[in-house]
């Protein structure tokens, strides 16, 4: 949605009276939509910034929108989510969040947020609603904006952070994601869908926009509900082995972490191992046959400790058959000639210097639980990068920032 010139026509190649079959879906355009979605996956978060903050450290007053017009949700909270892009090529997030700020009330549009692919800005509390979609869908809905970019990594990046966005204000508000793009009911929403279930507005984004990338919005629905399972991950121990999950989901928020290399202080395995004296390598040592769950992404290894260029991610299960110890290192052996360093699953006792919170696969802090000092707390891999910040990774979907430690 352009949203800086209020009375336009639509911008996508669709018309309302097209169908709902998305331009350039064929054989072509789904394997290019996989794969950038595959592609996403490998960027981490860039984190939420706040426009406030941003102003007052440049010396902007922050028109606060819902000062004046306060939208009260029909239900008393937001029943979903509307996806747009804002049809403005060559506006960063940071430029349409500063003019918004500026002429929000002279176009009399507004929303709660713009994402690019190098940052989310937040524009005001989505406590209340916004003027973005008409006014049917600004008493339900809350409205994200994604900001258009030049090149296909830039797309992969930005749907990301657009995706682990929309997917965490889902858990914010206890809603679940359900596709309303193609039937009118859910909670995940295009603008097209908006204009075409809804009415009080003619806008078809993102359709257009998405079609450009050989991607489609029920592409971009999957990645918001793989993230959306990922932030509500939680693991369970097992006395059979150092860990197991019945979680499946697998960490990309961690992903930025060039996957761990991990401490060599690992805590022991109930796993029985030889040791060897030499400095590179020693023979596998025999054990039970076990289950195994990573708690960090973590490089296959060969046999040698030479890494390969496959990364496994947090909440997978390996059949595990053995350990090795190679240049004074433990490794699980996970496969024919397949590694990993065990610390990512057996995980390293740190104490805690400082009271700390927990935080998610996003850096958002869950719920008020505090870590008090002195506690002893298995972290699990090397460093973990969300967003600016550094944190150790005490589960699948659990984070400690590095700091506390």
């Amino acid at each position: 949605m352009k949203l800086k010139n209020i009375v336009i026509s639509a911008v996508a190649a669709l018309t309302l009276g097209s169908t709902l079959a998305e331009v350039g879906v064929g054989s072509k355009a789904t394997v290019d939509a996989a794969s950038i979605n595959s592609t996403a996956q490998t960027y981490s978060y860039v984190g939420t910034s706040y426009l406030y903050k941003i102003l007052k450290a440049a010396g902007i007053t922050y028109n606060k929108f819902y000062k004046d017009n306060k939208i009260t949700y029909r239900k008393g909270k937001p029943e979903g989510i509307v996806v747009h892009e804002t049809a403005d090529s060559g506006a960063t997030a940071y430029n349409e969040a500063i003019f918004f700020n500026r002429e929000w009330s002279n176009i009399s549009a507004y929303v709660h947020a713009f994402v690019d692919d190098k940052q989310v800005i937040q524009m005001m509390t989505t406590k209340y609603g916004v003027w973005g979609a008409g006014a049917i869908a600004n008493k339900r809905f809350i409205q994200v904006e994604l900001a258009e970019v030049s090149t296909r990594a830039k797309f992969a990046k930005s749907v990301n952070n657009d995706a682990i966005y929309i997917a965490r204000l889902l858990h914010q508000w206890n809603l679940k994601p359900n596709d309303a793009h193609y039937d009118g009911s859910g909670t995940i929403w295009s603008h097209y869908a908006v204009s075409k279930y809804l009415g009080g507005t003619d806008h078809t984004d993102p359709v257009g926009y998405f079609s450009k990338w050989g991607y489609t919005f029920s592409q971009f629905y999957q990645l918001i509900k793989y993230y959306y399972n990922l932030q509500g991950a939680t693991t369970n121990t097992s006395s059979a082995s150092s860990s197991s999950s019945k979680t499946s989901s697998s960490s990309k928020a961690s992903s930025s972490s060039k996957a761990s290399s991990s401490s060599k202080a690992s805590s022991s395995s109930k796993t029985s191992a030889s040791s060897s004296t030499s400095s590179n390598s020693t023979q596998a040592a025999k054990a039970t046959v076990v289950k195994k769950t990573l708690k960090h992404n973590a490089y296959i290894y060969t046999s040698t400790g030479k890494r390969t260029k496959t990364l496994k991610r947090a909440g997978t299960t390996f059949t595990v058959t053995g350990t090795k110890t190679i240049k004074g290192r433990k490794y699980y052996h996970v496969g024919s000639n397949k590694y990993v360093v065990a610390s990512n699953i057996d995980g390293t006792l740190r104490t805690l210097k400082h009271n700390a919170y927990v935080y998610d696969t996003v850096g958002f802090r869950k719920g008020t639980t505090v870590l008090k000092k002195g506690k002893r707390v298995r972290t699990y891999g090397g460093r973990v990068k969300i967003g600016k910040k550094y944190y150790y990774q005490t589960s699948v979907s659990t984070f400690v920032k590095a700091g506390n430690f």
